[in-house]
């Protein structure tokens, strides 16, 4: 039962990661117009490019799929069969702690939350709320991790 309302919250979690996912990834694609202007003369642009959207992908293939296992583990319980009763949760965890260490990587500085790095410019509020967005998903995905190391412990406990 405790198990189940885990999973419950978990998908309750990832709907708001979602919402927070789909606003940065909005605002994002407001200024890459401009950025593939300057990828054209710049390979560091280019690179910045590249790695925004594959972060961003990342969190969000992050959060879709611990969505998507909640959901399966919250109807299906037990039925789901064995392997994927006790593997789902570690291997979500796993999961969801990789992408948020690779945003974090490119996001963050020096363990800053990416709200630090807001640009003080007029006509940027878009990529400003795209970070804070950005800042929203890394604890989102820090808070799945914790929620899907929870859910692998109490699996055991509760058992098959």
């Amino acid at each position: 039962m405790l198990l189940k309302a885990v999973h419950v919250a978990q998908i309750a979690l990832a709907a708001y990661g979602a919402t927070q996912c789909q606003v940065a990834i909005t605002r994002l694609i407001e200024y890459e117009d401009a950025i593939k202007k300057l990828t054209k003369i710049s390979s560091e642009a280019q690179r910045q490019l590249h790695k925004t959207r594959a972060t961003q992908a990342a969190g969000a293939i992050a959060i879709l799929a611990s969505f998507t296992v909640s959901v399966l583990l919250t109807i299906r319980g037990a039925s789901s069969g064995m392997l994927v009763r006790y593997l789902a949760s570690p291997v979500l965890a796993a999961g969801v702690y990789a992408a948020r260490a690779y945003l974090l990587d490119f996001w963050g500085k020096d363990g800053k939350p990416v709200t630090a790095n807001k640009v003080p410019l007029p006509k940027m509020e878009g990529y400003n709320e795209a970070l804070e967005k950005t800042q929203k998903t890394l604890e989102v995905l820090g808070w799945l991790t914790i929620s899907w190391l929870a859910s692998s412990a109490l699996v055991l406990i509760e058992g098959y």
